[in-house]
C-alpha cells in the first residue's frame, strides 16, 4: 500500500508552502528520517523527512512560484504505477501564483456606474436579477443612432444567465475602480468634439495631478480608451532602463502580506521612554570581565523585559479570534534579520533563566535562524518581541506588532549626551525604547506601566544580576 508524504504545517500560520528542491529522485530507496525535500514556509526554509521506508515512486511537480496547500500529498512511497498524485489532491489545492490570481473570486459589491460623456441615453441593455453581464460589455449607448444595436457591440456569449453560468466556477479578479469607468461604451457616432485620447475618470484625475500628457499613452481599453493599467505601465517604463524587476521570495511575499494586514487590522498605539544606561553599561563591563560568556546589551534587555512582564502579568497576553489568551510562561521573542526577511525566535521562560543561559540560547537561535534550521516550536508563541536596531545607530523607531502577540518593544542606540542629574548637568548615556501595543488587548496605562517598569529595571540593573543564578560574584 502506498505511503503518502504530505505537505507539513511547519508553523501555526502556515497554510501553504513552496518546495525549493527535491533531495531524492523517483526510484530512490529511503528510510524513516531521511531528508526528502526543502520546503520554504512563511517563516523559514525547512526540511521534510520520510515517515517510513520504501521506494520513492511519485514526486509532485514543483516550480519556484507553486504554492502547495498544507496536507496536500507531495510524494508517494511504494506507490503503484496506476496511482497518480492528482487522485489524492483536489485539483484546486495546488496552483501557481499566476493561476491563483486568475481563480480568486470577486466579492459581490453594489457599484454605481458614472456616465463618461454627456448626451441622450438611446440604448439600455435588458436586465434581470439572474442575468450575468460580462465585464467590458456595452450596457448602454449615449447619442446612439436608431440603426445601432447593443448586440452588435457584444459577443453573443458574453451575457449568460445564472443557469448557464453554473459551468463557470469562478470569475477573475477585477478592479471595480477601473471597470466601472469602462462599462459604458460610447457610440461610434458620438460627438466628434470628444478628445481622441479618451480616458477613464481615474486616469484623467491621475494625469492631471501628476502632470502626465495623455497623448503619449496608447490605450488598451475599448476603442483605445486609456485605463488604469495603461497609465501605471507608462509610469513604470518611463525609466525602464534603470529598473530591474525582482521576483520576491515566498518569505518576502508573506512578510508583505502579513505586515500590510497587521497595520490595517491591528489598532497600534505607541509609547516612548528614555532610560539612563550608565549603571547597565558598568554592570555589563563587570560581568564580562569576570565571566567566560560575554553578555550583550540585548541579553540584558531580554532579561529586563521578562522581569517587567513578571511584574505586569496582565500584559502577557494575545488577541486570538476575538478572545484574550493569557500565558503563564513568559516567552520573549527576538527579531532576527535574515537575508530574505525577518524571523522571531523565542527565548522560552526567560524570567526563570540567568543571563548566561539567555546569552547562550540567543546565540544558538540566531545561528540556527541564519542557517534556516529553526524548528516551528522555536519561533512560535510569546506575547512580546524585542526588536533592536541600536547597533545601526538608530535612536528610536516604531515597530509593527507580530500577531497574535500584543506588543513589541523597539530598542534604539545608546547615546552619550549631556543629562540633568539633581539640578546639575553631566555627561551620561541614554537609550530610547518604544512599545507598540495592540489596543484591543492592552490599554494605554497598562502598556505604560510595563514600559516604565522595563526602564526602571535597566536603570537599576543590579536586580537583573540578582535574578540570574548563573552569574558569578562581581
Amino acid at each position: 500500500m502506498a505511503i503518502k508524504v504530505l505537505m507539513p504545517a511547519l508553523s501555526p500560520t502556515m497554510s501553504e508552502g513552496v518546495i525549493n528542491k527535491w533531495l531524492v529522485n523517483i526510484g530512490d530507496t529511503v528510510s524513516a528520517g531521511d531528508i526528502l525535500a526543502e520546503i520554504e514556509t512563511d517563516k523559514a526554509t525547512m526540511e521534510v523527512e520520510a515517515v517510513d521506508e520504501g521506494e520513492i515512486t511519485h514526486l509532485i511537480d514543483t516550480t519556484p512560484d507553486k504554492q502547495i496547500a498544507v496536507n496536500s500529498v507531495i510524494a508517494l512511497i511504494n506507490g503503484s504505477k496506476d496511482e497518480r498524485l492528482e487522485d489524492y489532491n483536489d485539483k484546486d489545492q495546488t496552483v501557481s501564483s499566476e493561476e491563483k490570481n486568475e481563480v480568486s473570486e470577486t466579492p459581490k459589491v453594489n457599484t454605481e456606474v458614472d456616465t463618461v460623456d454627456e448626451g441622450e441615453i438611446t440604448h439600455l441593455i435588458d436586465s434581470a436579477p439572474d442575468k450575468i453581464i460580462a465585464v467590458n460589455s456595452v450596457i448602454a449607448l449615449i447619442n446612439g443612432s436608431k440603426d445601432e444595436r447593443l448586440e452588435d457591440y457584444n459577443d453573443k456569449d458574453q451575457n449568460v444567465s445564472n443557469e448557464e453560468n453554473n459551468e463557470v466556477s469562478e470569475t477573475p479578479k477585477v478592479n471595480t475602480e477601473v471597470d466601472k469607468s469602462q462599462i459604458i461604451e460610447r457610440s461610434k457616432d458620438s460627438n466628434t468634439k470628444q478628445n481622441t485620447n479618451f480616458a477613464s475618470p481615474f486616469v484623467k484625475k491621475f494625469s492631471k495631478d501628476n502632470n502626465i500628457d495623455l497623448t503619449l499613452i496608447k490605450g488598451s481599453g475599448p476603442d483605445g480608451r486609456i485605463i488604469k493599467k495603461d497609465i501605471q505601465n507608462f509610469e513604470l517604463h518611463i525609466n525602464d532602463e534603470n529598473i530591474s524587476v525582482i521576483e520576491p521570495s515566498s518569505i518576502r511575499k508573506i512578510i508583505a502580506e502579513r505586515t500590510t494586514q497587521t497595520k490595517n487590522e491591528v489598532p497600534h498605539f505607541y509609547l516612548t521612554i528614555e532610560t539612563r544606561m550608565d549603571k547597565l553599561i558598568n554592570l555589563r563591563k563587570k560581568i564580562n570581565s569576570n565571566s567566560n560568556i560575554k553578555i550583550s546589551f540585548n541579553d540584558l534587555i531580554v532579561k529586563a523585559c521578562a522581569m517587567a512582564i513578571a511584574k505586569n502579568p496582565e500584559t502577557n497576553i494575545s488577541w486570538v479570534n476575538g478572545k484574550i489568551h493569557q500565558y503563564k510562561n513568559i516567552d520573549i521573542a527576538i527579531a532576527v534579520a535574515l537575508k530574505e526577511g525577518l524571523i522571531t525566535p523565542i527565548v522560552k521562560e526567560a524570567d526563570t533563566k540567568g543571563l548566561a543561559e539567555i546569552s547562550t540560547e540567543i546565540k544558538s537561535l540566531v545561528k540556527k535562524a541564519n542557517q534556516n534550521k529553526l524548528l516551528p516550536e522555536e519561533y512560535s508563541g510569546g506575547s512580546i518581541t524585542i526588536s533592536n536596531l541600536g547597533m545601526f545607530g538608530i535612536t528610536e523607531f516604531q515597530a509593527i506588532i507580530n500577531p497574535p502577540q500584543s506588543s513589541i518593544i523597539a530598542i534604539g542606540s545608546i547615546i552619550e549626551k549631556p543629562v540633568v542629574n539633581s539640578g546639575s548637568i553631566e555627561i551620561g548615556h541614554t537609550m530610547k525604547s518604544t512599545i507598540s501595543a495592540d489596543h484591543r488587548s492592552l490599554d494605554g496605562a497598562v502598556a505604560a506601566k510595563l514600559l516604565k517598569d522595563f526602564s526602571d529595571i535597566l536603570e537599576d540593573p543590579f536586580q537583573i544580576w540578582l535574578n540570574s543564578m548563573d552569574m558569578e560574584v562581581i
